[in-house]
């Protein structure tokens, strides 16, 4: 409501300092609801006090002239009535003064169709008018002189050089009725600057290839009386059969007062122009025969933005908005049939910029066809946007969800909205017109009187909760009411009010909707099994249910915020905390493993799983989540790590002693030439390395379940590492070869050997899971401040939803040829640990049937 009181306000001032006068007149007495300063000040020569007064009390000077019937004529025909230069008597300065303007009467409806007002807009034309008058006096002038101008005849006697002319030639050129004239002696008369320019033109119009034709403006000097005219002489020479000039007549026109008057026309055209200038307006006039047109700079730069010269008229039509060409010809068409064109459209400027143009003229005809159209244009830009936003202002009122009103000081409704009617259950716009004491209950009228008209007084403003009542169930409809007091602009008094009513049902009810959801809401997490939490778009607790409370034995309160990080057990806060903050600030789903203390000093184990929620809209709004109690399981894998730890631990002396008699028994056998016993144990002993291996793999998985793995870091080249690996692991293989692309002289600070254990098992896998293809590519690259070493085969492949599993403790690849490739399905897990706790990471690509590519990333600096 305020952004729209601002609006209305903005819109107020831009009409208010429009340089357009603008009125509004409401009531069969025409009485002045609206005048802006170009109006009062500008127009009517008055100040403020006019508001609020008829017309025939704040302008008595126009009674006896037609305004006050056209208003009435208007007002109760509801036809817009357009003037065009009409004569307006007007008191300015004390002294009745003529005036001329261009005015619209335009009857404003009210829903009903019924005229409530008249909106007057005027434009003085006053020197327009003048200019043009001057220049029609100039032009009438013109025309008398050259009518008044006789036109005398000559012929000059080629043979005889002797020059026969009436008695209106001879004049011309200064000679007396009598005179005999040589054509030497008219040759004296020519003005000395044109002698030349005549002499040639009678030379040539004496050629034969001329064709005789002689057609020329010149000066004479009066032989006699001096006097300086200007003479337009036409002519033509005649040839006998030789070729030969014998004759050259034709006819001579004073023009003395065509020129004067010529002058004089461009004077006026100047004195026309600078009016137009005065009401920022350009001019223009087209040639239509040739469609060549000219105009006034000015012109120009309202309908393109720059005050270019050259343009052509087509181009012109080209800055017309897209929108607006099928408008604006059908406005030439029109003024095609009456003379006259009038029409408002949209220019495109160079700069991209719309601006709005008006644009009058007028054709000229001769024989009843149109030769010339003259016109001006006027920039209008700042008016047709600031009606776009009167219509913007409006329609957002009327299709507002809210009950928007006006009324009088009296508390007499003037308008009420579309959505208004609605609430109040009114059939019309007329029905609503009635006092505000009945629009509410009657327990709310004193509020009116007592509260809410004193506080508008005081302050200019109220609000607060108001019953209002439907008009025909006289149903109560509990509304929040915004009312803003008006006041008289000139004098200051109140004279209104304006008022936003909300209608608060549908916010009671969905406010009762939510109590009723948040009560189940509340029923199903009590019951729940597991401990439900939520967290607001800033990562604070809002919310734990009973399980987690009795989980932990501390109140609601304590949990909520960052305070449930304080049940958390000491050895796993940090890692809780930075794993919540991370998946968080990532906005992805949640999951962590921790102890969670009670009170009383016991713990349990808990899994906390949680997912991301998002607004309609899309807005990140926190997470809802669930901890489930995995006390029991942790215990049973505790359990089942202790026994792999001890059963490792005691299968490694027995295998240790079983391989060293096995080596023992293959040399004794390998001396005594016995080859095949020897094989045999060899083979054994290979077992064994691969029983070693499994132990290995048991022991490091223990180790790394109890956090009892240990690295000893150093720097060391990791290129030289992984050539020493694959140098010994392509021994191994016959059938693969192992294609490397290492950069040399990469140095990374790490365990050695862990890197290259998982090197090892990255290498072995690709050998393992390809056995129908015969290489295997080994690259490093250096990324920004990452080593990434990759390992791809060309092997079977894995699935996509099985990608990131094969990094899962015990699990291995599932399919029809899983007894193929033995293992535990340990490997891949204790080198995905080996590398995160080295800060780096692993991951795969793969496409099931055409192999994968492993590949590890390390931080060169740590």
């Amino acid at each position: 409501m305020e952004s729209l009181q601002n609006d209305i306000a903005a819109l107020r001032a831009l009409i208010e300092e429009s340089p357009t006068p603008i009125g509004l007149y409401t009531g069969p007495e025409m009485r002045i609801h609206f005048a802006n300063k170009a109006m009062i000040v500008g127009t009517w020569g008055k100040d403020a006090s006019v508001i609020g007064k008829t017309l025939h009390e704040a302008l008595p000077e126009l009674d006896g002239q037609p305004f006050h019937q056209l208003l009435q004529d208007v007002y109760s025909s509801g036809t817009t009535y357009e003037a065009k230069e009409d004569l307006v008597k007007l008191v300015v300065d004390g002294v009745l003064q003529d005036y001329f303007y261009n005015f619209t009467y335009k009857p404003l409806f009210d829903k009903d169709g019924v005229v409530w007002a008249i909106l007057n807009t005027a434009t003085n034309v006053t020197d327009l008018v003048l200019a043009r008058k001057r220049a029609d006096e100039a032009e009438q002038q013109l025309a008398f002189s050259l009518t008044a101008a006789g036109i005398g005849t000559w012929d000059l006697n080629l043979q005889h050089q002797l020059v026969t002319w009436d008695d209106r030639v001879k004049q011309l050129f200064g000679f007396s009725k009598d005179d005999v004239v040589a054509y030497d002696e008219v040759l004296n008369c020519m003005h000395p600057d044109d002698q030349l320019m005549v002499d040639g033109a009678v030379n040539w119009a004496l050629n034969p290839q001329s064709g005789g034709q002689y057609n020329i403006k010149f000066r004479t000097i009066g032989v006699e009386d001096g006097q300086l005219r200007w003479l337009h002489c036409r002519g033509k020479a005649y040839f006998n059969g030789e070729g030969k000039a014998i004759r050259f007549s034709g006819i001579a026109q004073d023009i003395s007062s065509q020129v004067i008057a010529d002058e004089k026309a461009h004077t006026a055209e100047q004195l026309a122009q600078l009016a137009l200038e005065n009401i920022d307006a350009g001019s223009f006039l087209i040639h239509l025969p040739t469609n060549n047109i000219t105009y006034t700079p000015l012109f120009a730069k309202i309908l393109t933005g720059n005050d270019t010269t050259g343009i052509t008229r087509n181009a012109f039509i080209d800055y017309v908005h897209p929108d607006d060409r099928q408008l604006r010809q059908a406005a030439y068409d029109e003024a095609m049939k009456t003379g006259k064109l009038l029409y408002e459209a949209r220019f495109v400027w160079n700069d991209g910029s719309v601006h709005w143009a008006k644009v009058l003229g007028r054709y000229s005809f001769e024989n009843d066809k149109p030769v010339h159209f003259a016109g001006i244009v006027q920039d209008i830009t700042a008016e047709a946007e600031a009606r776009q936003e009167q219509q913007k202002l409006l329609w957002l009122i009327e299709n507002s969800n809210d009950f928007i009103s006006l009324s009088d000081w009296s508390g007499k409704l003037t308008y009420l909205n579309h959505a208004g009617v609605q609430m109040m259950d009114f059939d019309s716009l007329e029905e609503a017109k009635r006092h505000l004491a009945e629009y509410v209950m009657p327990s709310e009228v004193e509020k009116i009187h007592q509260v809410i008209n004193p506080t508008l007084l005081k302050e200019g403003r109220w609000e607060g909760q108001v019953m209002y009542r439907n008009f025909k169930t006289g149903e109560p409809i509990p509304g929040f009411a915004t009312t803003l007091l008006l006041r008289d602009t000139a004098t200051g008094e109140p004279v209104g009010n304006a008022s936003v009513v909300r209608d608060l049902r549908p916010e009671i009810e969905a406010r009762k909707a939510l109590i009723d959801s948040e009560e189940v809401f509340r029923a199903i997490t009590t019951a729940s099994p597991a401990a439900l939490w939520m967290c607001n778009d800033e990562g604070g607790i809002t919310y734990v249910n009973k399980v987690w409370i009795n989980w932990t034995g501390k109140e609601l309160s304590a949990h909520l915020g960052a305070g449930w990080l304080n049940s958390i057990a000491t050895e796993d806060l940090e890692f809780t905390s930075n794993k919540f903050k991370g998946d968080f600030q990532a906005q992805r789903f949640h999951e962590c493993q921790f102890r969670l203390k009670h009170i009383d000093g016991t713990t349990r184990w808990v899994v906390c799983t949680g997912n991301p929620q998002y607004s309609a809209e899309g807005f990140f709004k926190g997470y809802i989540g669930a901890c489930v109690d995995i006390t029991e399981q942790k215990q049973l894998q505790q359990q089942k790590d202790e026994f792999i730890g001890i059963a490792s631990h005691e299968l490694k002396t027995p295998v240790t002693s079983i391989k060293a008699y096995t080596q023992v028994l293959q040399a004794v056998f390998q001396r005594e030439g016995d080859e095949k016993k020897a094989n045999m144990l060899n083979k054994m002993n290979a077992q064994v390395d691969r029983l070693t291996s499994l132990i290995g793999d048991l022991l490091d998985v223990t180790k790394i379940q109890s956090g009892r793995l240990q690295f000893n870091d150093d720097y060391f080249d990791f290129g030289a590492l992984a050539g020493e690996l694959i140098e010994d692991l392509q021994r191994t293989t016959t059938k693969h070869q192992i294609i490397t692309e290492l950069q040399p002289g990469i140095t990374v600070y790490a365990d050695r050997d862990r890197i290259g254990q998982v090197i090892t098992n990255l290498i072995t896998n690709a050998i393992k899971y390809s056995p129908l293809a015969d290489k295997i590519i080994i690259k490093t690259t250096v990324e920004g401040d990452e080593l990434n070493l990759c390992v791809q085969d060309f092997g079977i492949g894995i699935s996509a939803d099985k990608k990131d599993r094969v990094f899962e403790q015990f699990y291995r690849v599932s399919g029809d040829k899983q007894h193929t490739f033995p293992g535990l399905g340990l490997g891949l897990y204790i080198s995905s640990e080996i590398i995160q706790r080295e800060g780096g990471r692993i991951w795969v690509n793969s496409v099931v049937g055409e192999g994968s590519t492993f590949c590890i990333s390390l931080p060169l600096h740590r």
